[in-house]
């Protein structure tokens, strides 16, 4: 692309998120700008499992086999889920794959290894330029264009700009959107166990004393761990030496799943904090991905909701004449979708999240609630049917598949 030509899209922020966008829209057409302040690390297949760990949905799974990026996630470094277990007080249900007519409920998958995947087909598309390692100085929002200054001097004009940068989005900061956020005062514990039994492929979960408790697995029968407890318990946590902290966990899982803990990796303490923004797109602008909401980890949908993001964003975008047409419609139409279900999905994690405050008055009702939702299938299909997303992404693959 030359100098002084315009981009139909600059975007900001290379995770998986931005990356599935500038893929998203590179296929379909667009000439997209891609900055990041690096590009992914090398992801050896030998590398240790990184503890960043996400539950990939079989709609995003679609997405991104539609994007061209998921034949290079390698097998050996995802684990599926086909059977889903959620225990509070004396109340449990289960989900199976089969029940539904899937093969799985889910995958987890390391963040730098579907980095790599989409890194990995977007260097072969030539109507994406990267700009990696690069360094944002200015960003200018006007009424007819936006224009993004590098650090190294050279200037990026575009006909909208998509912040896919995180949490604390400078994107988001630049087009005067507000954000609300809420802090949990919890932090998630986070680490790979080893166990007397293998993980068959389950994920399992239990609502403890100290907050929401899910293993999921891993490669090679491991289990990750990520418990959300208040942070003064956190802080405890943290300072148990490996033995004293799996008696702890162990305690608080009452009947693990897979048997006893046997040996944990280095572990991790993450602080959790609710966002929204509102708008999700003001004029040339739109957000996505962690710049537009960050959820609580308990459902596993942060890296769902950035996906269906782009697949939202594809959707309402098609169609676009790029040189003629003023993007800031469609991207208000894409506001509008997407605002509603963050809330719906986040306002529904903050309240299961919240009746810890009500302790053993709050988890029993929750049992209550999922021994309910066992001998009710209709529930289940909904339940299982939203959590996978396939309707989220149906026209956006379509779409890619031209």
């Amino acid at each position: 692309m030359s100098d002084n030509e315009t981009f139909d899209a600059i975007v900001i922020g290379g995770g998986t998120v931005g990356a599935a966008a500038a893929l998203a829209l590179a296929r379909t057409g667009r000439e997209v700008a891609l900055i990041d302040r690096k590009k992914p690390s090398e992801h050896p297949e030998d590398a240790p499992l990184d503890p960043r760990v996400v539950a990939v949905s079989p709609g995003s799974k679609r997405l991104l086999e539609a994007l061209g990026a998921w034949r290079h996630v390698r097998p050996a470094r995802i684990a599926a889920y086909a059977d889903m277990q959620v225990v509070a007080g004396k109340g449990e249900v289960r989900f199976r794959a089969t029940e539904h007519g899937l093969a799985a409920l889910g995958w987890i998958a390391e963040l730098p290894e579907l980095d790599q995947a989409l890194w990995q087909e977007l260097q072969k598309r030539r109507r994406i330029s990267v700009f990696a390692p690069a360094d944002v100085q200015d960003m200018a929002i006007e009424d007819d264009e936006v224009t993004v200054v590098l650090a190294d001097g050279q200037t990026l004009a575009g006909r909208m700009l998509l912040g896919a940068d995180g949490a604390k989005s400078r994107v988001r900061s630049a087009a005067g959107i507000d954000v609300t956020t809420h802090h949990y005062n919890q932090r998630a514990i986070v680490a790979h166990l080893d166990t007397e039994q293998s993980n068959p492929g389950t994920a399992w979960q239990r609502f403890t004393d100290l907050g929401p408790l899910a293993l999921l697995p891993l490669p090679e029968g491991r289990s990750s761990l990520v418990w959300s407890v208040h942070d003064d318990e956190a802080d405890k946590l943290m300072a148990l030496g490996d033995d004293e902290f799996l008696e702890v966990l162990a305690e608080h899982a009452e009947e693990p799943p897979f048997g006893a803990f046997t040996a944990t990796g280095e572990r991790h303490a993450l602080p959790l904090i609710r966002r929204q923004s509102k708008p999700l797109a003001s004029g040339r602008v739109a957000l996505l991905g962690d710049a537009a909401r960050s959820v609580h980890p308990l459902a596993g949908q942060g890296l769902n909701l950035g996906l269906a993001d782009v697949a939202a964003l594809l959707e309402a975008l098609d169609g676009w004449q790029q040189a003629n047409d003023d993007p800031t419609n469609r991207l208000a139409r894409y506001s509008r979708r997407r605002w509603s279900d963050s809330v719906l999905v986040a306002g529904g994690i903050h309240a299961i999240n919240e009746t810890r405050t009500l302790g053993e008055l709050g988890k029993h009702a929750l049992g209550a609630g999922f021994t309910a939702m066992r001998f009710a299938r209709p529930a289940r299909e909904i339940f299982v049917r939203r959590a996978c997303g396939l309707d989220e992404v149906k026209k956006a693959v379509g779409i890619l598949a031209g």
